[in-house]
């Protein structure tokens, strides 16, 4: 597991946010980043621009936006280029040359709001302890710019909790670490193309002091051009990321003795039924390190869907497909009730200019 060999300086300026944006063949969308970021209310900010390869202009498009707009201190923008590694060593290359006492972590496709950086340097200069923030964010279509969906973040629960129940939806754009546990939680895997943001998030909030989870709508990433998660865990490779999320979790339940058993219990029984999809395709090998997370969680014993999945996972296939039947047929049952508008279609009426 590549997870990188550096660690970041612990030395940083005060107050100033770094914003971590890895690029590859950007150079028609990264402008609109920066410029998300320059029309923050909030200064010092720099900017790690980390090119990682690209083939197309993002390398002169970046260098006329840092002609035109950087403000001398207050908004500084750095660009380093790399042979292309993948994103996870984009960003943490932007690790290592950041100095911001604060890290956000911004892709070059996505869009942050004007107020963000401000509320978040709020809640961290106010708190001391609180050294991670999770926002709320939407998405919107890369083609027409309508918002297809909402995640709000969830104040009013244990940001751990949710991670074990599997509702947690990672996303880059959406949080945002004190620099200390950014140091703490290590560098980014490089070996995942998928999941990494939720395996990240996850370590991180394994090593926060403090948690806040906001509900407003602070960022936006933009969909469309890729495969969706949905996509991700219909392949072997995509689902073989999302059981590591899944052992750093477990490993997350190890080192804390303040989890309470319902929490490791509804994570024990998640796991089971994860083992019981990966039967139904006939994965029969991912099925068995998900039995095995779920066994290790469960210390305390099961609640009772746990034992019901746990037996329905001793059926093999049948099984799994007998489990994958009931879920699918619920899903399209509360389907109606969705955030997320799976059934997106652009229209000439819709279509407006995202940069705006």
């Amino acid at each position: 597991m590549n997870m990188g060999t550096r660690r970041i300086k612990k030395d940083y300026v005060q107050n100033l946010i770094s914003v971590i944006m890895p690029t590859y063949n950007r150079a028609n969308l990264i402008v609109e980043a920066l410029n998300s970021v320059m029309r923050q209310s909030y200064r010092p900010i720099e900017i790690q621009v980390v090119d990682d390869g690209s083939t197309d202009a993002t390398s002169e498009v970046v260098r006329d936006w840092e002609r035109k707009y950087s403000e001398n201190n207050d908004l500084v923008l750095r660009y380093h280029y790399q042979e292309n590694a993948g994103p996870s060593a984009a960003r943490n290359k932007g690790l290592l040359q950041s100095q911001g006492e604060y890290i956000q972590f911004l892709d070059s496709d996505d869009l942050i709001s004007p107020e963000r950086l401000e509320i978040l340097a709020g809640i961290f200069q106010q708190d001391p302890d609180v050294d991670f923030i999770h926002t709320g964010f939407d998405g919107f279509c890369a083609d027409c710019g309508e918002v297809i969906e909402t995640h709000y973040g969830k104040p009013d629960q244990d940001q751990l909790e949710v991670a074990l129940k599997g509702r947690l939806w990672p996303n880059t754009l959406r949080s945002a670490f004190r620099r200390s546990l950014a140091a703490a939680t290590g560098p980014w895997n490089e070996e995942m193309t998928c999941f990494e943001d939720y395996e990240y998030v996850v370590r991180a909030i394994g090593k926060a002091k403090k948690c806040v989870a906001l509900r407003e709508i602070l960022a936006s990433a933009r969909r469309g051009g890729g495969m969706r998660v949905s996509d991700n865990l219909r392949t072997y490779q995509g689902r073989t990321f999302r059981i590591m999320c899944e052992s750093a979790l477990l490993e997350v339940i190890r080192e804390r003795t303040d989890i309470p058993l319902y929490a490791r219990q509804e994570f024990s029984s998640r796991l089971y039924g994860l083992g019981l999809r990966c039967n139904a395709r006939g994965w029969s090998d991912l099925g068995k390190r998900c039995a095995k997370i779920a066994k290790k969680a469960s210390a305390g014993g099961l609640d009772a869907k746990g034992q019901r999945r746990r037996l329905a996972y001793w059926l093999g296939k049948w099984g799994g497909l007998s489990y994958k039947f009931v879920g699918d047929l619920k899903y399209q049952l509360t389907a109606s009730k969705s955030i997320i508008n799976t059934d997106h279609v652009c229209s000439e009426k819709t279509k407006k200019n995202i940069e705006a």
